[in-house]
């Protein structure tokens, strides 16, 4: 289990994601050699999209992170590991998920919604190469991503609207994922604007219902 740790935390301005310094599904955000190996995945991704795994060479995927093949090496011991290593990534639960109560938790919702989406085509290519390797069990992998992120998400919502209890808050994060993830694991093109807007109207829906003013909703939703 992941250590308890918090959501999100900013250094100023919470409206700002740039002021943000920790975000678990943030990519470069995460402090650290962990946040360094997101950052290099997310540079390598286009070579390994593009060339698939056995086409992907150490030199290529080195030259798309702007360093050395033996530099690339300190951070991954392998092809193989760099390939999968968002699959074997520590991963938060229920448990360990916190909220950061200096922060609104509706900028902490919108945050995480703009995040995953952002995230998900990344997360997802991780799973394909570790495919091509023959990992086995690599169906379960989306299964441990949805469950993360129903964590993250309830425990954000469950925060928005204190009136829910889990299994209502869980069930609500389990329809926001559904909405984020059904494009891109169906194969169909989706927008993320679209399905950002799809998430924020589902989301709007069910929290009007339970109080949450839907002005203050659609501010803190608001990226201006």
């Amino acid at each position: 289990m992941a250590d308890a740790r918090p959501l999100i935390r900013v250094s100023a301005h919470a409206g700002d994601r740039r002021a943000v310094t920790w975000l678990p599904f943030d990519p470069a955000l995460q402090p650290g050699i962990q946040g360094r190996r997101h950052e290099l995945f997310r540079l390598a991704a286009p070579v390994f999209r593009a060339q698939g795994y056995r086409g992907s060479t150490i030199k290529a995927l080195a030259h798309a992170c702007h360093l050395s093949p033996a530099a690339l090496y300190h951070y991954f011991p392998s092809k193989a590991a760099f390939a999968t290593f968002l699959v074997d990534d520590d991963r938060l639960d229920w448990d360990s998920t916190r909220i950061d109560p200096d922060i609104d938790p509706l900028v902490q919702l919108r945050m995480s919604v703009d995040l995953v989406i952002e995230v998900l085509p990344t997360y997802l290519l991780a799973i394909d190469l570790a495919r091509q390797i023959g990992r086995p069990l690599v169906q379960s992998e989306l299964a441990r991503f949805f469950g993360q992120g129903e964590a993250i998400f309830g425990r954000v919502i469950a925060a928005v609207a204190p009136g829910l209890v889990p299994g209502e808050a869980r069930e609500l994060a389990r329809r926001v994922l559904a909405s984020i993830v059904a494009g891109p694991t169906t194969g169909l093109a989706a927008d993320p604007a679209s399905v950002r807007a799809t998430t924020i109207d589902l989301l709007r829906l069910h929290l009007a219902r339970v109080g949450v003013d839907p002005d203050r909703f659609d501010q803190a939703m608001s990226r201006d």
